[in-house]
């Protein structure tokens, strides 16, 4: 079997009705599309593969690696990039006449737990987020904590609504110290709903972590691992993200948990086709324990079939060959030929307690990064994330005051 073409689809998939806004003025068209790859070859077979947004980097240069070969040469493959890797697993599956989860070993699980995902938004915006995961089927939220956003209220706000046993995954963006983080969980401490830590600290502060794991109550998440996961031997934190990797690092470093007796977790965003991957990752790796983030849950639709539906926070593992999954050409076909709608004509707006309302242009990233990481570039309490502030937008309502301000604000942020 050789791999003889590689079909690129950029398509604009719909997104969920009630948080689309907030990732539109978040990040513009970025949750708009997926790139979906057909990996054909010889014998007529396809694989199915995906990557997020637009930006896909060296693409050209591994389609060119890829074809020609014959997909097992890149099973297990520690360079290959984990956009094209599980079209590689759905090959030799099918080929196979298995499920992807037999390459990579017996299964232990039937079920794999997973994450739904937002960004940051108003304590409000927060709540309704909790209660769409919940009606989806999820136990967990997970979000990056924002520095014009209170972590606090939000959290007060998701506890009045989330069901019993909900639970709040943080991401707290590797850029605070120890006494910050501690007067954080001296407060989150309140609330039930809070549950894991992600990233508190800044990422060589081995120390810092230790110490913290000491004295926090919560669930501590370490993501970025300059020691490849050897960070398990000094442990710094309770489990492990291997967010993007490549699958040779997956399995190389699950076998490394396993030793050590950690859990880990996948984070790894897309659509059907990536949930099922991680799925069938999961399946027989024995640590893989924890909520895998995709924020499948962002999407209205999907290019494939059957859509992986989540019950008590997990999804099945497909049986079907390879990944499991039908590409359906019709829907492929309209969702590429699609445009997301123009970016509407708004302001951003900061309030600090007792200060001047901040206001500034779409997009928001232009303020800071897109996690929300690093201190805020605007006027204000600098970086931390229980001051008193909260952050939305005002849409254009042909107001004077609105135009005044837009006016205002051509060459950056206002009061």
């Amino acid at each position: 079997m050789k791999i003889t073409d590689i079909e690129t689809h950029e398509a604009c998939i719909p997104l969920q009705s009630w948080n689309k806004k907030a990732l539109r003025y978040y990040q513009d068209t970025n949750f708009s599309y997926r790139t979906i790859y057909v990996l054909k070859t010889d014998n007529g077979l396809e694989g199915l593969a995906e990557q997020g947004g637009r930006e896909r980097g060296n693409e050209q240069e591994w389609k060119d690696k890829l074809i020609g070969t014959n997909p097992c040469d890149w099973l297990a493959n520690p360079s290959l990039p984990i956009w094209f890797a599980p079209g590689i697993y759905d090959l030799v599956g099918k080929f196979n006449d298995v499920p992807a989860y037999k390459l990579f070993g017996p299964k232990i699980r039937s079920r794999v737990p997973v994450s739904s995902w937002t960004v940051s938004q108003t304590p409000s915006k927060m709540a309704e987020e909790v209660e769409h995961a919940a009606e989806q089927g999820y136990t967990w939220l997970k979000y990056h904590t924002d520095h014009l956003h209170n972590m606090i209220d939000q959290t007060a706000a998701m506890q009045e609504v989330a069901p019993t046993g909900f639970k709040v995954h943080y991401d707290m963006n590797m850029d605070s110290t120890i006494d910050h983080i501690l007067d954080i969980i001296r407060e989150l401490k309140k609330f039930p709903v809070a549950g894991a830590l992600e990233d508190t600290l800044r990422v060589h502060d081995y120390t810092g972590y230790q110490l913290l794991r000491q004295k926090s109550p919560f669930h501590l998440i370490y993501h970025h691992m300059p020691l490849y996961g050897r960070e398990g031997v000094l442990g710094p934190t309770d489990s492990y993200m291997m967010g993007h990797a490549p699958v040779g690092e997956v399995v190389n470093r699950a076998g490394l948990f396993e030793a050590l007796n950690v859990s880990f977790m996948m984070q790894n965003v897309g659509g059907n086709i990536t949930r099922a991957f991680v799925a069938h990752m999961s399946a027989a790796m024995h640590r893989a324990t924890l909520h895998h983030v995709n924020a499948t849950n962002l999407w209205a639709e999907d290019v494939v079939t059957p859509v992986l539906e989540v019950g008590g926070g997990t999804v099945a593992v497909p049986e079907e060959p390879g990944l499991g999954l039908t590409l359906d050409r019709d829907t492929l076909g309209r969702l590429t030929a699609a445009k997301p709608d123009p970016l509407p004509k708004a302001l951003v707006r900061i309030q600090y307690r007792g200060m001047p309302t901040i206001y500034a242009r779409l997009p928001l990233m232009d303020l800071q990064d897109h996690r929300g990481a690093g201190a805020s570039y605007l006027p204000g309490y600098g970086p931390g994330y229980n001051h008193p502030v909260d952050q939305d937008y005002w849409d254009d309502d042909g107001s004077e005051e609105f135009q005044d301000l837009w006016d205002r604000t051509a060459n950056g942020a206002t009061t």
